[in-house]
């Protein structure tokens, strides 16, 4: 039996950083009972749950690594390709934390079953993080869109804001390669078993822009990243592996053997590489009156968690009957609530 240890999702760290450690934050609402709600209100301390005593212990190296990145990035400080890779992996684990975080607090209401914990999600497809500015001194630690059911569905999109910076960050397949010109999947489903099939189709060897289709509609940094080790990891993956056994991919990644591709920054209408040593290439030009910027990015992580849930998530047409229904119904209420919300946020903002 795998001995059990309390590990923070928002590490202690980062939580002395942003204030009072010891402060007390609200978590969404929990059921009374009889359709009543009341706002979860608890110590940021107390937000940690059960974990694995050798997880944890990877947690550990990584949180050592990014508790440097983050202060420097604080700081405002050079970073390298590396440490930008680095802390995507970050990126990550405090994405899947937040949705395991969620569905225990919750009761898991929909009935999800997590087919998958931290570790299985760190570095395994295409990520992408978008970093804006905070004009002024802001002190604080927020995240936002992890309590919706498109994201209990599939956590591939939230934002978190650490004092002045503003982190957007995704990772879903095929997220980014067909148009960073990695091979990408043609066709994706989900299978009666509850699994991701793919059928990949050839890289075209050239980034087309915009690398994302649908623009990011604050101003930022934009940092892209082909992640392919989730999709060679397969039946067939010796297949899938000889097609990203190409010149292009091999010159455009940190570690070919791990299916970490390089990253490119978007900065105004440019996409270029990362440079590998440090850099200031990360900080946003522009900063965003804070009130503003706030309001903007929770409705752009619902509009985004809207866009996957439309144009990238897999089909459902292979699943049994009943299955699929509930999928289906599923599916249909993460795009109401989230319709609904951007919405009601479209009209505040016009008050």
């Amino acid at each position: 039996m795998k001995r059990k240890a309390p590990e923070h999702v928002l590490p202690q760290w980062l939580i002395e950083l942003t204030g009072n450690p010891k402060r007390t934050v609200e978590f969404g609402y929990k059921s009374l009972g009889e359709e009543q709600f009341a706002k979860r209100r608890f110590s940021l301390n107390a937000f940690r749950f059960p974990s694995c005593e050798k997880c944890n212990q990877k947690s550990a190296v990584l949180e050592a690594a990014v508790k440097v990145i983050v202060h420097k990035m604080m700081l405002e400080d050079c970073l390298s390709e590396s440490e930008l890779s680095k802390l995507l992996d970050w990126f990550d684990k405090v994405r899947i934390g937040l949705w395991l975080g969620y569905l225990y607090l919750d009761g898991n209401p929909l009935g999800i079953s997590p087919g998958f914990y931290i570790q299985h999600r760190i570095r395994q497809h295409d990520r992408m993080l978008a970093i804006f500015r905070a004009d002024g001194n802001m002190k604080g630690l927020t995240f936002v869109g992890c309590n919706t059911p498109a994201f209990a569905q599939a956590p591939s999109c939230f934002s978190l804001c650490i004092n002045s910076l503003l982190f957007f960050n995704m990772s879903c397949p095929n997220l980014l390669a067909r148009r960073m010109g990695f091979p990408f999947p043609v066709e994706s489903y989900m299978t009666e078993d509850g699994s991701l099939y793919c059928y990949f189709g050839e890289g075209r060897n050239r980034i087309m822009r915009p690398v994302l289709k649908k623009a990011i509609s604050i101003k930022g940094t934009e940092l892209y990243q082909p992640i392919f080790i989730g999709n060679v990891a397969r039946e067939d993956k010796a297949k899938v592996k000889r097609l990203y056994d190409t010149k292009y991919v091999r010159d455009n990644c940190i570690s070919w053997e791990q299916g970490i591709g390089r990253i490119y920054i978007k900065r105004d209408s440019k996409v270029i590489a990362c440079n590998t040593s440090p850099s200031m290439e990360w900080l946003p030009t522009r900063a965003h009156k804070p009130d503003e910027l706030f309001f903007d990015i929770q409705a752009l992580t619902l509009e985004w968690q809207l866009y996957i849930i439309n144009n990238l998530a897999p089909s459902v047409k292979y699943l049994p009957g009943e299955r699929k229904r509930q999928t289906v119904k599923l599916i249909n209420l993460g795009k109401y609530y989230n319709r609904e919300m951007v919405e009601h946020l479209n009209k505040v903002k016009r008050v």
